[in-house]
C-alpha cells in the first residue's frame, strides 16, 4: 500500500495526467476491504493529503474554466 500511495503522490504532481491518478486511486480502493487496521489508519491520514493535492490540481487544470465568467461580462441583447 505504501508503494501505490508513493506512486499515486508522484502521479498527483502532474495536473494534467487525471485519468492515471483516477487508474490508481480505483486500484487503492479495491484494495481496502483486505487492509489491515493500521494500514486503514496511515491511508487515513493520507486521505487528507491526496484531498489537498487534487484540489490544486483541479485549480490548476480548470480553475480558470470557474474564474472566468467572472472576468468577461456577457449581455444578451434582445
Amino acid at each position: 500500500m505504501r508503494e501505490r500511495l508513493k506512486r499515486l503522490e508522484q502521479l498527483l504532481t502532474d495536473p494534467f495526467k487525471p485519468e492515471e491518478v483516477l487508474k490508481e486511486l480505483e486500484e487503492l480502493l479495491k484494495e481496502i476491504p483486505q487492509m489491515k487496521r493500521e494500514e486503514l489508519l496511515e491511508l487515513e491520514e493520507e486521505i487528507a493529503k491526496i484531498k489537498g493535492m487534487l484540489e490544486r490540481n483541479f485549480h490548476i487544470a480548470l480553475g480558470w474554466l470557474e474564474e472566468l465568467p467572472q472576468k468577461i461580462k456577457f449581455e444578451r441583447k434582445v
